[in-house]
């Protein structure tokens, strides 16, 4: 299921997940075609290429234990057919469990390894705009630093995610003409997004240069 309320039509989308990856694939361009431009998808043409980072949170773990629950295990799957759709090529994850966990579904269905960071910099930013120019990376992060890392990606401030909240997922598009940044909600509602702003939801703001 992928969720999506705009600031400005309040309008929300839902889709329940189909079982084929066919199904999956359809279903999911159909829905993000209404959300997100076609610059979604990798691109060639480096000088007018759009890079698209998905940054999400690891999903449900089990307590403080470094792993996933049950929920988390069926939301890294439903991440991994929504990489798939959006042709993810590169994932990023911290060395933690429920963070590679999270990745480890979608990395196996797109057959690609799983790359490690650590603490998010300006500096670790600046060179993932400047290594995956026209691709789709997806990175995994935490409840602290999920946020951080998009607005970082966006020239924004950092964007709020509660500690309780694992179905958050945020777009940043990066190209020559400026900056687009989204916040959506995939899979099943975690407790944390109900007492999330539906205000945050939606088209973040645009940016073409730092803030």
């Amino acid at each position: 299921m992928l969720r999506f309320t705009s600031r400005f039509e309040k309008q929300a989308f839902q889709s329940t997940v189909p079982r084929t990856s066919r199904q999956i694939l359809c279903g999911l361009s159909l829905i993000l075609g209404t959300l997100v431009p076609s610059a979604l998808f990798a691109q060639t043409d480096a000088a007018g290429a759009t890079t698209t980072f998905l940054v999400v949170r690891h999903a449900e773990r089990d307590g403080n234990l470094d792993k996933l629950t049950n929920a988390g295990e069926q939301r890294s799957q439903i991440l991994a057919a929504l990489g798939r759709a959006l042709n993810v090529r590169v994932i990023y994850s911290t060395d933690t469990k429920r963070t590679k966990g999270t990745a480890r579904p979608l990395a196996t269905t797109v057959d690609t390894k799983i790359r490690s960071y650590e603490k998010p910099s300006k500096e670790w930013i600046a060179s993932l705009k400047k290594n995956h120019v026209g691709q789709v990376v997806m990175i995994v992060g935490h409840s602290n630093t999920t946020g951080v890392i998009a607005g970082l990606l966006a020239n924004e401030k950092p964007f709020e995610i509660a500690y309780d909240e694992y179905d958050a997922l945020f777009i940043v598009q990066v190209a020559n003409a400026g900056i687009q940044s989204m916040r959506l909600r995939y899979g099943s509602s975690s407790e944390g997004a109900l007492f999330a702003d539906p205000d945050k939801m939606g088209v973040i703001d645009s940016a073409s240069g730092a803030k």
